[in-house]
């Protein structure tokens, strides 16, 4: 999350009034699939990509309206280069996790 400095946000919301206070940078991910895994009963989801790029948005914080806790997906070995610096960047499939209200995420999906 972060703001525009009040120096810069003339420039860079010039149509918008009032110009919005908070930001959030996210990166978006594929729909939650209508059925969970049948083998462990989780959601799974990718990022999504477009044309080759992660897709992402800045939004205003008052667009959010809930967060949701993602479990890493790998094979039967954690990848030796995934470390709690990198794994978030190397990781591009999760489940979501099974002890969080995953039928209120549904509503949103």
């Amino acid at each position: 999350m972060f703001e525009i400095p009040t120096k810069i946000v003339s420039e860079v919301f010039r149509s918008v009034d009032p110009p919005p206070k908070h930001l959030a940078y996210i990166e978006w991910f594929t729909p939650i699939p209508a059925t969970p895994d049948p083998k462990h009963g989780m959601y799974r989801v990718s990022r999504k990509i477009e044309n080759g790029k992660r897709s992402a948005s800045v939004i205003q914080v008052e667009s959010i309206i809930r967060s949701i806790h993602l479990i890493l997906h790998f094979g039967p070995v954690k990848p030796r280069e995934w470390h709690s610096f990198t794994v978030l960047e190397l990781c591009n499939t999760f489940y979501i996790n099974p002890f969080s209200d995953v039928q209120n995420y549904l509503e949103f999906a």
